[in-house]
């Protein structure tokens, strides 16, 4: 794997991700992580490929810088398909709970917006291995379910809208670890449901008693999944997962 930037510190995990619809792959994830022993932050960098059905090359090089208290720091998503690039900057100003978002494709459109957002959230971007980073930005109830603030964008290769706060809930399936199998090795896992928010409201209004969930089977490694599942089939499972921390 090759990264955009020289980290600071030492590398801590290395893993790579299959995404599954049925048995068709259609997307493959590699990611490293390193940490930085002077401030105890962590950089997540991952590369994702998938074929397109025109049969052109997509690919997504992700540079996730967060503290040791897991909020993020600096993000980076470069997006390129046959001609088309484009480049996301996300720069969080602590003192003031703003997030610079720079937006830059290769027509010339650029686009620079502030967006004010709580002292603990996250930020979405396309790589499993950063989803559920959020997690670890404020003390869990293990017994009930957990809102989390993740700042999502729908601009895609040209800019749409500004970034906003999106409220997603988060619940343990037990208290205890559950174990999966993933390709013939016995994994233990911590399991989650992913909620959205509104799809909770919705039920509520109507009084439904399920909820359409993504199922997250969560690794004891820095928030990595091993697994997601979501609602229509679709699959995210892990090919490996290497713990290299000298700490650990």
């Amino acid at each position: 794997m090759e990264l955009k930037r020289k980290p600071r510190g030492f590398k801590v995990y290395r893993g790579a991700y299959k995404y599954l619809k049925g048995d068709t792959i259609y997307c493959e994830e590699e990611f490293e992580v390193y940490k930085d022993s002077s401030d105890l932050s962590l950089c997540f960098f991952a590369q994702l490929h998938s074929r397109v059905s025109t049969g052109e090359l997509l690919s997504i090089y992700v540079d996730f810088l967060i503290s040791k208290d897991f909020v993020p720091q600096k993000v980076l998503v470069e997006k390129s398909l046959g001609s088309d690039t484009v480049t996301e900057i996300y720069d969080f100003n602590p003192r003031k709970n703003i997030v610079d978002y720079i937006f830059v494709n290769k027509k010339g459109e650029q686009k620079h917006t502030q967006v004010t957002t709580s002292p603990r959230f996250s930020i979405h971007t396309p790589a499993t291995c950063t989803s559920m980073i959020f997690l670890k930005g404020k003390k869990e109830d293990t017994t009930t379910k957990n809102y989390y603030n993740v700042l999502v964008t729908q601009n895609a290769w040209t800019y749409k809208d500004d970034p906003v706060n999106k409220t997603v809930v988060l619940e343990r399936t037990g208290l205890s670890t559950e174990n999966i199998n993933v390709e013939g090795k016995n994994l233990q896992a911590t399991g989650y449901h992913l909620y959205d928010v509104d799809d909770l409201k919705h039920a509520k209004e109507i009084n439904k008693s399920t909820v359409p969930s993504v199922k997250v089977s969560l690794s004891k490694h820095a928030t990595i999944p091993y697994m997601v599942k979501a609602p229509n089939g679709t699959k995210i499972q892990v090919k490996y997962l290497n713990d290299l921390d000298r700490d650990s």
